[in-house]
């Protein structure tokens, strides 16, 4: 009896810390140790000794770019980090990672296997678009990942995009 108890009890612990991963996953609510919501200076004092606010400030549609991480390596891919804030400048709304790499091959391997890391993170894609796009979306964040491959302009990136929900929703309700 004293064994199948155990045995019981350590069953719920194990089906109880799952449920909180897969909660926490959910959960996700910005971009390292980065919040949605956070201003400039509280972004660089979270992400100590990695990001730094951009000497000139840079305007992304209705966002403005203001802080940055110069190197994050992904897999065997680095990548450059912007954050994006409101056109205020004080609410950090999205966060997009550029790969350094400009070779058609070579992203197309990136885009794979950053498109296995989030699945294996977050699970399957939400939205999927052959091998040039893929998003997935939950409670407070969507993450958007992309092959941009122009080869008569020479131009391929990958770009990673983690947005709030709630601009998320409103770039949807703008369409």
């Amino acid at each position: 009896m004293f064994k199948r108890a155990i045995a019981i009890l350590l069953f719920s612990i194990f089906v109880a810390t799952t449920a909180q991963a897969a909660d926490d996953t959910n959960n996700l609510r910005g971009y390292g140790k980065a919040v949605w919501g956070m201003t400039p200076n509280e972004v660089i004092k979270v992400e100590k000794q990695r990001a730094e606010k951009l000497k000139q400030t840079e305007k992304y549609e209705n966002l403005v770019g203001i802080v940055t991480i110069k190197e994050i390596q992904i897999g065997i891919t680095k990548f450059s980090a912007i954050f994006l804030f409101d056109e205020s400048g004080q609410k950090l709304e999205q966060v997009n990672l550029n790969s350094f790499e400009n070779d058609s091959s070579t992203n197309a391997f990136t885009f794979t296997s950053v498109e296995k890391l989030l699945t294996e993170k977050y699970g399957a894609p939400t939205y999927k678009k052959g091998n040039a796009s893929a998003s997935w979306k939950m409670k407070h964040t969507s993450i958007n990942l992309q092959l941009i491959d122009l080869p008569n302009a020479n131009i391929s990136k990958v770009i990673i995009s983690y947005q709030s929900s709630a601009r998320s929703k409103n770039a949807v309700h703008d369409l």
